[in-house]
């Protein structure tokens, strides 16, 4: 197998980055268009279910994005390897995509729906993955800047493309994900290369271990796990917001979803770069304080009218912009080579988990008080969250002025 064919250029971002971020874009783009139109696809199609039994064909991804990664990011680390994972994955996502359209049961549905999963976070996470890989101590901030512009853009256009093409058909969005996905397996068998500095790991043991190896990956994991804990909480609560306090239909609500990730989307490349330069810290930690506060109040300030919801969530886009990026490229900061796949599958799992929380407690919290209570919660469970964080800061002694201190990575 051919090696080493991008190298990391101090201070440009390699092709190889650029690569994984259009084919991110593939990946996540085939799952967040089917989020459309799950009442046809499942509820019509399906007799005798309730909402809440489809409410578990997301819960059976999240699962299986849990479970997947971290068992991805062993044998990634323990084989030395990374792209036999991206093309097994990439073949077995299209062929459940087109399962799942065959399932003539709903449990069998939701079995082909955890294998789907299992391969699609497969791509995600060695996607990720080599990001680490080909970048270094220089670029990896803007190289996380790349990568998330491109993975922030398929979140956004994904459901907006997908709603338009369910309108002609219940099965059409799957067979476009398949196609995706053809183009993924193209793409990883032709033009992905292994990096060129790999080492296999000597045991499964060590990499299970790593967080007690590295204990400061903990802060990222944290960060990771707070801020997709809000994209939960904010995809499931922001809808019935904009329909049940302002009135308003589902274009608003997609307009408004749309407002809060364009300054997301803009910003990853620029604040990553700057992070090289300036540290991550520097943007992080503001970042989450800014979010943090304002969301406490959005649910406050947004009731008053529809612009003032949308220049809330446009600011709080900021924030996370500043946030994103940062914090992927601090796991690089704080780990070797050998123990990227697993470092990754930590980070990953932690958001997993917090996206798996996120509209839960979204709920629950709206069902016990109400819309503006909820924000209220969510906005402290980010102070409380950015608290801890610093108080490892201290206790692991990772402080801005050293986060670049492992230069060989």
């Amino acid at each position: 197998m051919r090696r080493g064919a991008f190298k990391s250029v101090e201070g440009k971002v390699p092709f190889g980055v650029i690569l994984s971020g259009i084919t991110i874009l593939l990946v996540i783009s085939s799952v967040s268009l089917l989020h459309t139109n799950q009442y046809e696809f499942i509820y019509l199609r399906f007799s005798g279910l309730s909402l809440r039994s489809v409410s578990y064909f997301d819960t059976v991804l999240y699962a299986s994005y849990l479970i997947g990664s971290i068992l991805i990011g062993m044998l990634a680390d323990r084989l030395g390897r990374r792209k036999i994972f991206l093309i097994s994955g990439s073949i077995g996502s299209l062929l459940f995509f087109y399962l799942m359209i065959r399932a003539p049961l709903y449990w069998i549905l939701l079995l082909f729906r955890f294998c789907q999963g299992v391969c699609t976070v497969s791509e995600w996470q060695i996607l990720m993955t080599l990001v680490l890989d080909y970048s270094n101590e220089a670029n990896r901030g803007r190289s996380f800047g790349v990568f998330g512009m491109f993975l922030a853009l398929s979140m956004g256009i994904g459901p907006v493309f997908g709603g338009i093409i369910a309108g002609r058909g219940v099965f059409l969005p799957y067979y476009t994900a398949m196609a995706l996905h053809a183009l993924v397996i193209i793409i990883s068998i032709i033009l992905v290369k292994e990096p060129s500095i790999l080492m296999k790991r000597p045991n499964l043991a060590q990499s299970v271990l790593i967080i007690r190896d590295r204990p400061a990956l903990l802060i990222p994991s944290l960060f990771n796990f707070i801020d997709r804990l809000h994209i939960g909480f904010i995809l499931f609560i922001l809808p019935l917001y904009i329909q049940m306090v302002l009135g308003m239909g589902p274009e608003i609500r997609g307009m408004t979803l749309g407002v809060h990730a364009l300054p997301f989307i803009a910003l990853q490349y620029p604040v990553g770069r700057l992070s090289d330069r300036y540290g991550r810290f520097v943007f992080l930690l503001p970042g989450s304080l800014g979010y943090g506060l304002l969301l406490a109040f959005a649910g406050y300030l947004g009731g008053r009218g529809l612009f003032q919801l949308g220049a809330v969530f446009f600011v709080l886009g900021v924030f996370s912009g500043l946030t994103g990026p940062t914090n992927a490229a601090l796991v690089g900061d704080l780990i070797s080579r050998e123990e990227h796949g697993m470092a990754v599958a930590l980070f990953n799992f932690s958001g997993n988990v917090g996206i798996v929380i996120g509209p839960v407690l979204a709920g629950w919290i709206t069902d016990m008080g109400s819309f503006a209570f909820s924000f209220v919660v969510a906005g402290a469970v980010e102070l409380a969250s950015l608290g801890v964080c610093v108080l490892l800061m201290k206790r692991l002694s990772v402080f801005p002025s050293s986060q670049h201190s492992r230069s060989d990575n």
